[in-house]
């Protein structure tokens, strides 16, 4: 039987990280995400403002097993309706639009592993554990995506609060 890749990592070898230089974060990031297929297809301009303004803001994290990128996820704040808005595909979000609000629109998600996205699923609770809605969109090999909204509810706050205990 083959094993994964990370089969002998525990989720304790994975660490979020953030570049101290913005050049930096992006190149790990475009060099992480440009084989992943939801984002083989984005638009080079329109994708990298998003990547940009992500990191600008600090809304953003890498993943690290200390010596590979193994996933990466970045974020916007936004107003509930400019959040529905943006999962319904109506508009973008404006850098503007990304700075504050009570919902969390996480639009790009990408872990190299079960494993990797277990700990970034984990990791995205202490985030978004003051919002009130996550939005996504789910993207599939066929070209199609799913509009995703979550109620943030006690739940993630009481099971953050026990981790950090």
């Amino acid at each position: 039987m083959n094993e994964a890749p990370d089969a002998n990592l525990s989720e304790s070898n994975f660490r979020l990280f953030r570049p101290d230089s913005p050049v930096m974060a992006l190149g790990l990031a475009v060099n992480h995400l440009m084989t992943k297929p939801a984002f083989v297809r984005q638009f080079f301009g329109e994708w990298t403002r998003i990547l940009v303004g992500q990191i600008n803001r600090k809304h953003y994290y890498s993943v690290t097993d200390g010596k590979s990128v193994q996933g990466f996820l970045g974020w916007a704040l936004a107003r509930r309706e400019k959040a529905e808005d943006w999962v319904e595909g109506r508009r973008g979000l404006s850098y503007e639009d990304s700075v504050q609000g009570d919902c969390l629109v996480f639009n790009a998600w990408a872990a190299n592993s079960a494993r990797v996205h277990r700990f970034m699923v984990n990791e995205a609770r202490k985030i978004i554990r003051d919002k009130r809605t996550v939005y996504f969109k789910r993207y599939y090999s066929d070209g199609t995506n799913r509009a995703v909204r979550l109620n943030v509810n006690d739940f993630v706050g009481i099971h953050v609060d026990r981790e950090l205990a």
